[in-house]
């Protein structure tokens, strides 16, 4: 019985993951919407948050970098893993102005891009993201 509400509790968070992602220069291109896994969600970027991402990368990271950035909350107190490819691990330590040392974001560096870039950010909890990474590919959690 147990399992089967976790199984049901799990399907019901994974339905609010992206399945889909879109790179930064097609988000400033219009596409601003994307599937959520529930096919039915889907979710908005804030145009204005993507145009305040597009003046603090370079050029060319815009088809690169996929949105939205996955940060991942890890067992460990204070401490999330970025999913993702080394785009957006290199995007997020230009937002954060600091090197991000194998790919772990603090607290602090979360609320700064929470703050900032909130309609371009998913985080999610490790078991859920280790239950994702099975059925992942290109270092995405799905």
């Amino acid at each position: 019985m147990i399992d089967k509400v976790f199984d049901l509790g799990f399907k019901s968070l994974l339905s609010y993951y992206p399945d889909e992602f879109v790179t930064l220069k097609d988000a400033l291109n219009g596409k601003l919407s994307i599937r959520l896994k529930s096919k039915d969600l889907r979710h908005r970027f804030d145009k204005l948050e993507v145009e305040k991402l597009s003046q603090v990368l370079p050029i060319y990271l815009w088809d690169l970098v996929k949105l939205p950035f996955i940060v991942v909350k890890t067992l460990n107190t204070g401490e999330y893993a970025v999913s993702g490819s080394q785009w957006e691990v290199r995007s997020l330590s230009i937002i954060l102005q600091k090197e991000i040392k194998n790919t772990f974001l603090s607290t602090g560096d979360v609320e700064k891009l929470i703050k900032e870039y909130k309609s371009l950010i998913f985080i999610t909890i490790s078991s859920v993201g280790n239950i994702i990474t099975e059925e992942g590919r290109d270092g995405y959690y799905f």
